[in-house]
């Protein structure tokens, strides 16, 4: 592999930096920094408003740089942040609508037609409070320091009455994490070290990282009430790996059978991994196939493993795990009977593991996720005078906080929480531990913490994560119905696992609702009308190039995908609710429904420059006509009685007039209220040529926006329901 110039540039790390700044000595501040301090007695509505002002010359920053020559570590993350900031290529007054501040003279000459004397003020320092239960049931929660947020920006702004348009002073902000001393040390309400501020440690790995992620465990199995399994069933996966803690063998695949009669008294603790395979196609995860099965059982040495694997079985043996649970070695890669067998049962691997591990770090297998780099994050220990705090000797640290940072950021938006078998790995977990880039994280349904000691969340017993309480039929299919919108937002390298990789949610779900479901749709029968009232969503859909899925289901597309929403009740009935007859699995599959119709005659899209239509007529901005409405005098002209969307912008011909379309009315509850269907002319190897069936190409509503008023009067009263074949 060629060597770039870039490849001998090696970063240097600040002196002062978060893998040494815990056992540093704090620093005093100086004079002006001396008023930033986090004095809890002045705390309104959890923000504390310090008296902080400075006043320095841009681009260099005289006052800040000589401060920090003369010792000030505070002035020296300031300036360092404020020239990173202003530096970059952003808008950092972007919501005034100004311009990109730059080091080139006269931009700001420029953009407003006028001098800047590049006086800039440092100023709103404030510190922010959060609080956090340590308990469940605890009403009296604690409450800590979580971050500071600073300003700066042009101290003399022009007047009104010279030209400047805006009333409100423009500024950035800088934001801190801060770790003040007096939450640093163990809580008066708990002997342990899990709730205790602290920056994130220089190892992943480290004794009160283990220590942390026991107690996360420990507190979650025994209370929390909403995140435990079924304590009757001791199931175990068919295989699992088996971590020896001798010489004779590093892991080794065992079956599982033997360990139920074995562990009778104490029964079998495993962990699971979660992780990004990476191109496989290229450098596939160690597998056990066929061939190496037996080898398999025998062990495997620790360096035939990739990274993420040698660091799953480093971090069960911190935590005292011996099992653990490895899709690509726990199932037979090359066999597709032993696949589907397992495929079956993959939920309940998430659901009774111990936790799951994530290697959100990592985007391959061989990646690892346990490395860190803190040496690159400059951070700060500042002494503050001890009357605002009643403590002795107080200090505090600083490090500048970024979207990476925060609590949930590193997991939600990792790429690994956008691969499609990651998703029901990651809401049907009872537990997850989650490696991120320098930062370990924990959830379950009852909370949500990190290493860094933040508010653990008690919210609602469901949180994100899959419910494990006893809900109405109609709330799991909402539920059902915004784990397929998740869902969809996500990546799948192969297209044919579009269903096979939600079968986990699918065989939750039928715990918990009537059947049957629809495998070869995804949908649920006592569910149907929302089930087909899906449409495009976040983005332009694109369809697979092979058949995968009949044109009414959420998964024939690529790409986002929401359900209809709930109507107010309408003033009247305008039809009767879609009846199904049956479904014909093949391909292509098929639904027959007793339905209410209506023919279109043209779909026409609204000017974009008449803004009331565009208003009142929401997402749905394509007009549908009909000539089936006869009018007072026996004219049939053809006039508008729907709105809808289409699923591809006329990629099936749909705003043309040389296919027949026809409106298919679902329910009047739902918004969309029905499906654009087209007349379907089947190929010879497709079924009877004699019969008429239907795709869908889109979805319309025939009330308007707030679902009271139909938009034409004349519905489906007295019209007999006609029997539709839809592909």
């Amino acid at each position: 592999m060629a060597s770039t110039y870039r490849d001998l540039i090696t970063a240097i790390p600040p002196s002062l930096n978060l893998s040494n700044v815990v056992e540093t000595s704090p620093s005093r501040p100086c004079a002006a920094c001396a008023r930033f301090t986090p004095d809890r007695s002045r705390a309104k509505r959890l923000v504390v408003e310090t008296e902080y002002e400075l006043f320095d010359t841009f681009p260099d920053f005289p006052v800040l740089k000589a401060s920090a020559r003369s010792g000030c570590a505070l002035c020296r993350l300031l300036r360092k942040g404020i020239l990173s900031s202003w530096a970059i290529a952003l808008r950092p007054m972007e919501q005034e609508g100004l311009g990109v501040l730059s080091t080139k003279d006269g931009v700001w000459d420029e953009f407003f037609d006028m001098p800047w004397d590049r006086k800039v003020r440092i100023f709103h320092a404030h510190f922010y409070l959060s609080t956090r239960n340590l308990r469940e049931d605890e009403r009296h929660p604690s409450e800590f320091v979580q971050k500071s947020i600073i300003r700066f920006g042009p101290a003399n702004l022009p007047k009104e009455e010279d030209g400047w348009p805006y009333k409100r002073q423009i500024h950035q902000e800088l934001e801190f994490k801060v770790f003040d001393s007096a939450d640093t040390l163990k809580t008066e309400d708990s002997d342990d070290e899990s709730y205790a501020r602290r920056p994130p440690d220089s190892d992943a790995l480290s004794e009160c990282n283990t220590a942390l992620m026991k107690e996360w465990i420990s507190t979650c199995r025994n209370y929390h009430k909403a995140c435990q399994p079924d304590a009757s069933t001791k199931w175990l996966p068919t295989r699992l790996l088996e971590i020896s803690s001798s010489s004779k063998f590093d892991v080794r695949l065992v079956e599982t059978h033997a360990l139920l009669s074995m562990h009778l008294e104490c029964p079998v603790q495993f962990m699971a991994l979660s992780h990004m395979w990476g191109d496989a196609s290229i450098s596939p995860p160690l597998r056990t196939l066929k061939s190496n099965y037996d080898r398999m059982k025998q062990g495997i040495p620790m360096r035939e493993l990739p990274q993420n694997f040698v660091d799953t079985i480093l971090v069960c043996r911190k935590l005292g795990v011996e099992y653990v649970w490895i899709d690509s070695l726990c199932i037979i890669q090359d066999s597709p009977e032993d696949w589907k067998r397992e495929a079956v049962t993959m939920h309940l691997v998430y659901k009774y593991a111990q936790a799951t591990i994530v290697a959100a770090a990592a985007k391959s297998s061989r990646d690892g996720f346990l490395v860190r780099n803190t040496r690159m994050t400059p951070a700060v220990k500042i002494a503050y005078p001890s009357e605002s705090s009643g403590q002795a000797n107080p200090w505090m640290i600083l490090y500048p906080s970024s979207e990476e940072s925060q609590r949930d950021f590193e997991y939600e938006d990792s790429q690994w929480n956008t691969r499609g078998w990651t998703f029901q790995e990651r809401y049907l977990s009872t537990r997850l531990l989650y490696f991120c880039k320098n930062m370990l994280h924990f959830e379950c349904r009852t909370c949500k913490c990190s290493e860094e000691g933040e508010s653990a969340i008690f919210a609602n017993p469901s949180n994100s994560l899959w419910p494990r309480a006893k809900l109405p039929t109609d709330t799991w299919f909402k539920i059902w119905s915004d784990m397929i919108i998740k869902y969809t937002m996500r990546k799948l390298t192969y297209g044919d696992d579009k269903l096979i990789a939600v079968q986990s949610i699918v065989n939750e779900m039928k715990e918990h609702v009537p059947g049957p479901y629809i495998e070869f749709a995804g949908v649920w029968q006592a569910n149907i009308h929302k089930d087909l009232l899906w449409r495009p969503w976040a983005g332009i859909p694109t369809y697979p190039d092979n058949y995968r899925a009949p044109s009414w289901s959420w998964a024939s597309t690529d790409g986002g995908v929401t359900f209809s929403s709930p109507t107010s009740r309408p003033n009247r009935q305008y039809g009767d609710a879609l009846e199904v007859a049956r479904f014909n699995e093949g391909v292509p599959a098929e639904i027959i429904v007793k339905a209410h119709t209506r023919r279109i005659t043209s779909i026409v899209g609204i000017d974009p420059g008449d803004l009331f239509d565009v208003a009142d007529m929401g997402e749905y901005q394509y007009d549908i006509f009909t000539d089936d409405l006869a009018s007072s005098d026996g004219h049939q002209e053809p006039e508008v009685f729907a709105h809808g969307i289409p699923d591809r912008l006329n990629h099936d011909n749909i705003l043309g007039k040389s296919a027949e379309f026809m409106y298919l009315h679902v329910c009047d509850s739902r918004q969309p209220s029905g499906l654009i269907l087209k007349k379907q002319t089947l190929g010879a190897n497709e079924g009877s040529l004699n019969r008429e069936v239907w795709v869908r190409v889109g979805s319309a509503r025939v009330f308007k926006d707030l679902g009271l008023q139909p938009i034409v009067n004349q519905g489906f009263e007295g019209q007999e329901k006609s029997e539709v074949i839809i592909i």
